[in-house]
C-alpha cells in the first residue's frame, strides 16, 4: 500500500472481478493479461488481442490485431468481449464498437472500462475522454441494447488520485518520504468520502455493460 495509486489498482481490480463473464472470452488490449486467470474460473476460454506497437509486456498476447481495423474473428463467435481502459487509444472508437458487435453471438455481452476525468496517458497515442452520454450514444448507434454505465469513483477519489500523479514528480529521493503519508491518507480516507458525497457527474473512469440483442 505504499504508492501513490494502490487506490486505482484496488478499483480496477474490484471492477473486473465482478464481472459477469461467460463462455467464448475475447478481452481486446489485453495488455499484460493481469485478469486473465480470473475470468478462466468463470469461463472456458480466454483470448488475449493486442496491438504489436503497445507499451505492454507482449509476452502473454494470444492474436495481434489492431483494433481500428477489422479484428481477425469470424462472426458469432464470442459470448464476452472485454476492453479494459482501451477505448481512449483507439482513432476509430466507432468502428472498433462496430466489430465489437459483430464478433458477439447473439444475447452476447460487452464490459468496457474508459477513463473520464484522467491524464493524458501512453503519449502520443491517447485521444479521447468519453462521458456516460457519449458512451450511452456510440453503444446505441452500434446496435448494443440493455446498456448500463457506472461510475467507478465519486469527486473525492478522483480528486486524490489526480493530486497523487501530479505530486510524484517532486517526490524524488528522501522526498517520497514526506508524500508516502500524504498519499496513503488521500487514498484511504476518499472512498469513505465518496459514499455520503457522491456527485454524480465527477468520476475517474466508467464502466460500461451492454448485450447484443
Amino acid at each position: 500500500m505504499n504508492s501513490f495509486n494502490f487506490l486505482i489498482n484496488k478499483i480496477n481490480q474490484q471492477i473486473a472481478y465482478s464481472l459477469p463473464y461467460k463462455g467464448y472470452v475475447i478481452d481486446l488490449g489485453c495488455g499484460t493479461t493481469p485478469y486473465k486467470s480470473y475470468i478462466l474460473k468463470v469461463a472456458d476460454k480466454y483470448i488475449g488481442v493486442d496491438w504489436e506497437n503497445s507499451l505492454h509486456n507482449q509476452e502473454h498476447v494470444d492474436v495481434f490485431a489492431d483494433l481500428c481495423n477489422q479484428l481477425p474473428f469470424e462472426e458469432n463467435c464470442a459470448d464476452t468481449v472485454v476492453s479494459f481502459q482501451v477505448m481512449e487509444h483507439l482513432t476509430e472508437p466507432d468502428f472498433f464498437l462496430s466489430e465489437c458487435y459483430r464478433i458477439l453471438k447473439s444475447n452476447g455481452r460487452i464490459f468496457i472500462t474508459v477513463p473520464f476525468m484522467w491524464h493524458v496517458h501512453e503519449e502520443p497515442n491517447d485521444y479521447f475522454r468519453y462521458t456516460r452520454y457519449g458512451l450511452e450514444y456510440l453503444l446505441k448507434k452500434n446496435g448494443f441494447v440493455d446498456i448500463e454505465i457506472k461510475e467507478n469513483t465519486g469527486f473525492w477519489q478522483m480528486w486524490v488520485l489526480k493530486f497523487n500523479y501530479h505530486t510524484l514528480r517532486f517526490a524524488r529521493g528522501p522526498l517520497k518520504y514526506f508524500w508516502l503519508p500524504i498519499w496513503w491518507l488521500g487514498q484511504t480516507i476518499s472512498p469513505f468520502l465518496d459514499k455520503y458525497d457522491k456527485h454524480p457527474q465527477e468520476t475517474a473512469s466508467y464502466t460500461v455493460l451492454a448485450r447484443r440483442p
